[in-house]
């Protein structure tokens, strides 16, 4: 199985939630945080991460 990547979102406190998990390829990782940042959740931060789901490293982040 490849290697699956979390989706978190940032709230207006700082704490960071899972939204969903996607494939490991940089075009599922875009739209994922994408739509990471477009959430309700998100609305205060503008914040979306991309965390690998092994090992915890950030990959990318995207701020709006």
């Amino acid at each position: 199985m490849a290697n699956m990547v979390r989706i978190e979102v940032q709230d207006q406190f700082g704490k960071w939630h899972k939204l969903t998990t996607v494939a490991n390829n940089p075009t599922s990782i875009k739209m994922g945080l994408e739509r990471g940042i477009k959430t309700q959740l998100a609305s205060k931060s503008k914040k979306a991460r991309a965390v690998d789901d092994k090992t915890g490293h950030m990959i990318d982040m995207l701020q709006g």
